[in-house]
C-alpha cells in the first residue's frame, strides 16, 4: 500500500462475480480497492443488489466483512437476525458467520463493501 494513502475511484463495470461458482447469486459489484496489509488484504467495492434478487446464503472462511448501506432497502440475515437495511445502515460480519441479503422491495439496492481478511481470493461456502 502506498505511505501516503491512496484515492481510488471505481473504474469497472457491473459484474456478477460469482456468475460461475454459483449461478444463482445476483450480486452484482464494481471493485474499487485490492490491497495487501501485513500479509493480508482489503477488497473494497460497490455492491448492487436488483429488486426481487438474492445474494445467496453463505459463509466467508476468514473474512471480516463490513457493508455500508447507501440507497435502497434489503432484507438481510446475518446469523440468526434479519433486518431491513436502509441508507446509513452498516453491517458487520464475522468470518463463518452465515449471511444473505435479499431485495424483496421495488428499487435496487446499493452499498460499499469492504472484506478484510486472508491474502488469497475470498472464498465462500455456499449454504444454499
Amino acid at each position: 500500500m502506498a505511505k501516503n494513502g491512496k484515492f481510488v475511484r471505481t473504474k469497472s463495470k457491473w459484474i456478477h462475480p460469482y456468475k460461475k461458482e454459483h449461478p444463482t447469486d445476483k450480486l452484482k459489484i464494481k471493485l474499487m480497492l485490492n490491497e495487501k496489509i501485513r500479509g493480508n488484504r482489503i477488497v473494497g467495492l460497490e455492491a448492487r443488489i436488483e429488486p426481487g434478487r438474492t445474494h445467496q446464503l453463505h459463509t466467508h472462511h476468514d473474512e471480516y466483512v463490513l457493508v455500508y448501506c447507501i440507497r435502497g432497502r434489503c432484507t438481510v440475515t446475518v446469523g440468526n437476525t434479519t433486518r431491513t437495511a436502509t441508507p446509513k445502515t452498516m453491517i458487520f460480519i464475522p468470518p463463518k458467520v452465515p449471511h444473505r441479503f435479499h431485495n424483496k422491495f421495488s428499487e435496487p439496492w446499493e452499498g460499499v463493501a469492504f472484506a478484510v481478511g486472508t491474502n488469497s481470493n475470498i472464498k465462500n461456502d455456499w449454504l444454499e
